[in-house]
């Protein structure tokens, strides 16, 4: 495990290395040339860059400095470091909310099947799942926020909140980025405890003088756990490339409208020249990485403590 968990790691680092220097590179040569007057020299625009990126480096390793933003002149980490915590707090929250409760759902339609709240549940969710993040949060803002006015219609970013206000608040984000991972986890979740139901383990539990819900909760509960785990990754990297347009489309001051604004900086219809702020962008586009990254090395490392069988980082051969 110790081992595996090293390379995960090693790797993680790697790949973050290589994602650093595209991101740097691809942004300052954009720059450059945008700026820059014809004849275009390549070779001088990546010897500028490679400068640039060297001393932009060196106070990111040196100093955990990761420079001064273009347009306000403040401090990047301190400037970014509120919107990245609420991104993640979003995404956390997101994650806690509709992994529970959809094999919570999962597991009543499947002890429930082909009943009124098993139908009522596969159709509910499928409807709102099927909708795109963006477009649910811009619904539900316009009548829920908009027409009704029942909850805000975006976000309330100000100081002066109410705790009650902000809870408000969070409902239409946290109902746009849950239903699609919900619709997609209690299939699964549904499907296999359907197939588990007719499995021999379970029978012989029940033979054994278990009931349903004893056998369910004591056996066939880590069994069907086992191939969810591989779908978490995947839907939370969703989770999270659609937070991007739920932060934007309802107002939330989080990473996505920081790094949008960074990447479009001094952009105007009537002047089509583009700023890019480097050192935020830079700093954003690395708290993506590696937050997805460090999510996955987590649910990994979770295996075993679902089911002790499994062995992450042995050999096919190992027979521990």
């Amino acid at each position: 495990m110790l081992r595996y968990v090293f390379w995960r790691l090693v790797w993680i680092v790697l790949i973050l290395m290589l994602i650093y220097v595209v991101i740097y590179f691809s942004t300052s040569l954009t720059m450059l040339r945008m700026w820059g007057r014809p004849p275009y020299d390549f070779r001088e625009e990546f010897a500028i860059a490679y400068t640039r990126f060297v001393i932009f480096t060196r106070g990111v390793i040196t100093e955990w400095h990761w420079g001064v933003t273009g347009l306000y002149d403040y401090d990047v980490w301190d400037f970014a470091t509120g919107p990245m915590w609420l991104t993640m707090r979003l995404n956390l929250l997101a994650l806690a909310i509709y992994l529970p409760l959809s094999i919570i759902l999962g597991i009543m339609s499947a002890l429930r099947r082909n009943s009124l709240f098993d139908k009522s549940v596969a159709y509910i969710t499928m409807f709102f799942g099927s909708i795109p993040h963006f477009i649910l949060v811009l619904l539900l803002a316009v009548f829920l926020g908009v027409r009704t006015r029942i909850l805000p219609m975006q976000f309330p970013a100000h100081e002066s909140a109410d705790t009650m206000l902000i809870i408000k608040g969070l409902v239409i984000p946290m109902f746009a980025l849950c239903m699609p991972a919900i619709f997609k986890f209690t299939r699964l979740v549904r499907g296999e405890f359907l197939e588990a139901q007719h499995d021999d383990y379970l029978l012989l539990c029940k033979t054994k003088g278990l009931s349903n819900k004893q056998a369910v909760r004591r056996h066939a509960f880590k069994n069907c756990m086992v191939p969810v785990l591989p779908e978490l990754v995947p839907t939370f990297l969703m989770v999270l490339g659609g937070s991007f347009f739920v932060e934007i489309v309802y107002g939330i001051p989080g990473a996505a409208n920081l790094l949008l604004h960074s990447l479009f900086a001094g952009y105007r219809m009537d002047y089509p020249i583009i700023i890019i702020d480097i050192p935020v962008t830079m700093l954003l586009t690395m708290f993506y990485s590696s937050f997805g990254m460090m999510f996955a090395l987590l649910v990994d490392i979770s295996y075993p403590l679902i089911d002790p069988r499994i062995h992450i980082g042995s050999k096919a051969t190992d027979t521990r």
